[in-house]
C-alpha cells in the first residue's frame, strides 16, 4: 500500500479536540489520509459506523462508553455495524502493559502512542489492513485474535474463526 492508496481511505477518529487528537489529524495528512472525520460523542460515532464505510477508526482513550460498553466493544459487536472487522486503534498518551492488554480484551487491533511518527502510522495501518490477524468469536470476545506467537494449542478449539469482513451472528455464541 503506497501513499496514493492512503489518500483513499476514509478514517473515523472519535475524541475531544485535544492537542493528541490534532497532533493524530496532522500525521494522517503528512502521511496521506486526507479523509478524515472527527467526532466527539461515542453514540454519534457507533452511529456513523452504522450506515458509513469507513477503512479505520482511531479512538481516545477515556471516551465516553456507549451503553455501559467500552467503545471497542461496542463497535465489534452491536449487529448494524456495517464492518465490524475494520482495524480499531486505541490512541494513549503512554502506553503500560496493562492498558495494552485491555484493548486488546476489549477487540481494539492496536494502541498506538501519542506522538507518533508518519512512518509508524503508515505501518500500523498497513498491516492491520494487508496482514490482518485472523477475528475470532467467543462468548466473551469478538475481534482480532490476541495470540501473540503463534505456538501450537493444545486442548479442545472453543473459538471460531472468521473470515475477513463478513457478518457476524452472536446469538449462537
Amino acid at each position: 500500500m503506497d501513499k496514493t492508496l492512503f489518500s483513499t481511505m476514509r478514517v473515523l477518529v472519535v475524541g475531544s479536540k485535544s492537542h493528541p487528537m490534532m497532533l493524530l489529524r496532522s500525521v494522517m495528512h503528512i502521511a496521506g489520509i486526507t479523509q478524515v472525520v472527527h467526532i466527539e460523542d461515542s453514540r454519534r460515532a457507533i452511529e456513523l459506523l452504522s450506515m458509513d464505510v469507513f477503512s479505520a477508526v482511531f479512538f481516545e482513550d477515556g471516551v465516553a462508553d456507549y451503553d455501559g460498553m467500552p467503545f471497542a466493544i461496542a463497535a465489534r459487536r452491536k449487529e448494524s455495524m456495517v464492518n465490524p472487522m475494520l482495524p480499531i486503534f486505541l490512541l494513549q498518551e503512554r502506553a503500560r502493559r496493562r492498558d495494552v492488554e485491555k484493548a486488546r480484551d476489549a477487540g481494539a487491533t492496536d494502541v498506538l502512542t501519542v506522538p507518533m511518527s508518519p512512518a509508524t502510522l503508515m505501518t500500523k495501518l498497513r498491516t492491520a489492513i494487508q496482514a490482518p490477524r485472523p477475528f475470532i468469536a467467543a462468548p466473551e470476545f469478538f475481534g482480532p485474535d490476541r495470540r501473540g506467537a503463534r505456538g501450537a494449542f493444545h486442548g479442545r478449539e472453543r473459538r471460531m474463526r472468521q473470515p475477513r469482513k463478513t457478518k457476524v451472528d452472536f446469538t449462537h455464541i
